[in-house]
């Protein structure tokens, strides 16, 4: 029974605590916990982030809650909405110690060692931790591949593009524009139509010595380490900057999008928006996000009214926007496709599995 309780596998999954980041890595490990039902899960967050997605506990099996330090000052109030930019400036004060003080909990309630490390893509550092420890890590990226290539990419761009619109000797040999936010990026495969101001804030403009803009760069040095690197995303979605991350990163693995293959979390409606929505024509409501928003116009750094009911009236009334619809019908196809039985994503994520059951 010692031997058998030795042997098994348990996985440290460390989170960024912020926003939307904590739900695809959650879905993620539920999924890999009930393909291997013999692993056991220590799941890494604040003690807020916990309260919220463990208050019922039959929900999560072998997937346990362990409370990491914050790094907040206990008489700090929040300021604003979005992003809080001074709470992840605290919490990346506080990592790696915090995790690993929690790690060490973990394996004393359980007495299982840790033997793999899965954590959200930013947590760089994780990748001297799983070095020390002498175990696999694995990375997950939350979001597409094309922004993580652009990320991966922060210390190339910065010597060809030059920061905060300095032209580079590199980037007048290629040839580039001379207005530095309109210069495209041919530079990085599949990216010969994006401009350099179309790209993230902190890259190569804007605040680039921030915490998270520093993070993101030690992220994209760390990357390379990993044992696996995997997002929620499929092949399909744009097969020329997922090769790009092949021939980067060892294996790089597209195994979503979750929201094909994840049941809903409980009284995941609880406005009854469902209802309304079934309640109207096909193509006659649109869906503003935070995300989505971004892409539409902005004036001046600032989101503007009468840009974004420009780019409504250009998605649902013109043919434009028809195309674009119709573009977006066929990917959601690709993806049903990816996620089936058959499925590239599928294919991966069985991939996944036996990196983190592997007994070597």
């Amino acid at each position: 029974m010692a031997e058998a309780k030795r042997s098994q596998k348990h996985i440290a999954v460390l989170t960024f605590p912020f926003t939307s980041h904590v739900p695809p890595l959650l879905s993620l490990i539920r999924k890999l916990s009930a393909a291997a039902p013999d692993v056991k899960f220590s799941f890494f967050s604040t003690a807020q982030v916990n309260a919220s997605y463990f208050s019922n506990d039959d929900e999560f099996d072998k997937i346990k809650p362990f409370n990491v330090d914050s790094g907040l000052p206990e008489s700090y109030v929040r300021k604003g909405e979005g992003l809080p930019k001074e709470e992840v400036g605290f919490f990346l004060k506080a990592t790696p110690g915090n995790f690993q003080k929690a790690i060490q909990t973990a394996v004393a309630e359980t007495g299982l060692e840790i033997s793999c490390l899965i954590t959200e893509a930013f947590l760089w550092f994780a990748a001297g931790m799983a070095k020390e420890m002498q175990i696999p890590w694995i990375p997950f990226w939350i979001s597409g591949p094309q922004s993580l290539l652009v990320h991966f990419e922060t210390d190339n761009l910065r010597q060809k593009l030059g920061i905060n619109g300095a032209i580079s000797s590199t980037s007048r040999l290629l040839g580039i524009g001379d207005g530095p936010e309109d210069r495209t990026l041919e530079i990085l495969p599949g990216f010969s139509k994006i401009r350099a101001k179309d790209i993230p804030d902190g890259i190569i403009s804007g605040a680039i010595d921030s915490p998270f803009a520093i993070m993101m760069q030690k992220m994209a040095q760390m990357l390379p380490h990993a044992t696996a690197v995997a997002t929620n995303s499929f092949e399909e979605f744009d097969p020329i900057v997922v090769n790009a991350l092949k021939s980067r990163l060892p294996n790089f693995l597209n195994v979503g999008p979750f929201i094909l293959t994840s049941p809903p979390p409980q009284n995941s409606d609880p406005h009854g928006c469902l209802e309304w929505l079934s309640g109207h024509e096909k193509s006659s409501v649109a869906y503003i996000g935070f995300e989505w928003g971004i892409g539409l116009e902005v004036e001046g750094g600032k989101f503007s009214k009468d840009g974004t009911m420009k780019a409504l009236r250009a998605i649902l009334c013109t043919e434009q926007g028809k195309i674009m619809r119709e573009k977006i019908g066929v990917l959601k196809q690709l993806g049903v496709k990816a996620v089936g039985s058959e499925g590239s994503s599928t294919a991966n994520f069985k991939a996944l599995v036996e990196i983190i059951t592997s007994k070597n």
